[in-house]
């Protein structure tokens, strides 16, 4: 009897080994699997009410450092492109390994979650893919050439990666957190705004990829003209569409007074020998928090932030003890800072209360601490809420 078991076992570990290492019986050929890096969205030039998909992928046996850039021109569906890809290619598309949803600039004119639908039914896109908007088209962005010659989505999401959100410069969105804010009362989000700036050139640049073509893997010593990706400003949106958009100023005081931060980069500008001077700042939060009270029926949003600051350049020559004392940020300076914080995230506000966007989440703070005063007060909540600062600089040592 047992001999009889370990030959059933050993037939059925043969016929399993022969299913995975053929294609029969419906299993897939690595060979012929395309990993999607990226995906990209954009209004159809061709058919109006359709989208353009436009996939980077990376075929395993290709090498690293090249990739294809396929473009479908209309779809009636995001899920009908993605299918049209494999069609076309002979590919067979997964979306396991892509980390990057990339929205055109018109697809933001209306509800994105049209389009993003489709990934967050998906059981293979991560939650924790990142999403962006594209100024100009998200098939020219998948087809710009990466300064250093690698994979166009991963030089993308090394702008928009975690390291970036730190420096205060970037507003990291993942699917998750987008997808969060659009269903919740306030039907609110932001997304990065990724622009193209021409301005890198060096050797062996790996060039822009079109519908079809290849992408990545320039000859090494050929000069040619590299993209850089830019995505300091940020995109309020308000029931799944476009509503304003934050200069990178504001950006970076959004990213001080609420987002995950480290060692934040911001100018200002202060007098220095009596003359005015603009002073670069290396800043550390060590303490923000954000209230919502009601003074004499007045919503009241208050800012605690607390931040030490080091000096990391002026446009001006200074003394050399001045430069040897670069932690000791001068007390002009400081309240300099302080006020610029301040002044930026006023234009914040004032941006979110014009475009309907609670991008500080003043709604769920009253729904938390005053569900009685909730429908009366939620409506007209953003343009009738009081900012109160309460912001304080000192020096990083």
């Amino acid at each position: 009897m047992k001999k009889l078991l370990t030959w059933a076992l050993l037939v059925a570990a043969g016929a399993l080994v022969l299913l995975f290492f053929s294609n029969d019986f419906g299993l897939i050929d690595i060979q012929k699997t395309a990993i999607v890096a990226a995906i990209g969205i954009d209004a159809s030039a061709e058919q109006e009410g359709q989208w353009s998909v436009t996939a980077q992928i990376a075929v395993p046996d290709s090498g690293a450092g090249k990739a294809s850039n396929v473009t479908i021109p209309a779809a009636e569906t995001v899920g009908a492109g993605i299918a049209e890809v494999n069609r076309k290619t002979g590919w067979y598309p997964t979306l396991v390994h892509c980390r990057l949803i990339l929205l055109g600039e018109e697809v933001a004119k209306e509800d994105v979650f049209e389009v993003l639908g489709y990934f967050l039914r998906s059981e293979y896109v991560e939650d924790s893919c990142l999403v962006a908007v594209c100024a100009g088209t998200a098939q020219e962005t998948l087809g710009a050439a990466s300064p250093v010659g690698e994979l166009t989505a991963l030089a993308i999401t090394k702008v928009l990666s975690s390291e970036a959100q730190k420096t205060g410069l970037v507003c990291v969105t993942n699917l998750q957190n987008f997808a969060k804010g659009y269903y919740s009362r306030a039907k609110s989000g932001y997304l990065p705004l990724l622009s193209l700036k021409k301005e890198a050139e060096g050797e062996g640049a790996s060039g822009g990829g079109s519908s079809g073509g290849e992408q990545g893997g320039g000859q090494s010593g050929e000069k040619k003209t590299a993209d850089v990706f830019d995505a300091s400003e940020t995109v309020l949106f308000y029931k799944g569409k476009r509503a304003a958009v934050l200069s990178p100023a504001e950006t970076l005081a959004f990213n001080l007074a609420v987002t995950a931060t480290d060692f934040a980069f911001g100018e200002v500008q202060a007098e220095e020998n009596g003359a005015p001077a603009t002073y670069s700042l290396k800043m550390k939060v060590t303490k923000k928090a954000r209230s919502l009270s009601l003074k004499e029926d007045t919503p009241v949003l208050t800012f605690h932030i607390r931040a030490n600051a080091q000096v990391a350049d002026t446009s001006g020559a200074s003394a050399l003890d001045a430069v040897a004392r670069k932690a000791i940020v001068p007390e002009p300076v400081l309240r300099a800072a302080e006020r610029e914080l301040e002044k930026q995230l006023t234009a914040v506000l004032e941006k979110a209360a014009e475009s309907g966007c609670d991008l500080f989440g003043m709604k769920q703070a009253l729904l938390r601490s005053r569900p009685q005063d909730y429908d009366a007060l939620a409506p007209t909540l953003l343009q009738t809420a009081r900012a109160v600062y309460d912001i304080r600089f000192g020096t990083l040592h």
